[in-house]
């Protein structure tokens, strides 16, 4: 099963990079590819809307302590299933800014894995290069 973690520092406090990504249905707020987000009643789910076209449908799995959420992919037009991410951010040690990881487990269907990772790299790659830009680096 294909994983891809990947992760950026900003300089800026965890909080204040969690107040701006870490809303189940911010993603719009912060990656410049999703141009509009709808969660269900209940809150435990997302459509995420690709610009261009297409959409994404995920369910909130988890909310963890600190800054932190998984969730899992119920529909989607990747060659992809079983995708599994998770969003955290966390304070440098040093106490200057913070990391932002962004990481998710997958299987393929009709592409090989290494085509796979670096798809899923480039849409991480996407938002965590926005969030530098947002936070000034």
């Amino acid at each position: 099963m294909p994983k891809v973690t990947l992760s950026t520092e900003l300089p800026a406090s965890a909080g204040s990079v969690w107040n701006l990504i870490g809303g189940f249905n911010a993603l719009p707020d912060w990656h410049p590819v999703i141009s509009k987000s709808e969660r269900s009643d209940d809150g435990s789910k997302r459509t995420l809307h690709v610009l261009g076209g297409g959409s994404i449908v995920e369910q909130l799995e988890t909310t963890g302590e600190g800054h932190r959420y998984s969730y899992s992919v119920l529909k989607n037009p990747l060659l992809m299933r079983n995708y599994q991410g998770a969003i955290a951010v966390k304070p440098n040690a040093d106490g200057n800014g913070c990391m932002v990881e962004w990481s998710g487990d997958f299987q393929t269907t009709d592409v090989p894995d290494n085509a796979a990772v670096r798809l899923i790299q480039g849409i991480y790659q996407v938002g965590l290069d926005n969030l530098s830009r947002i936070f000034g680096i």
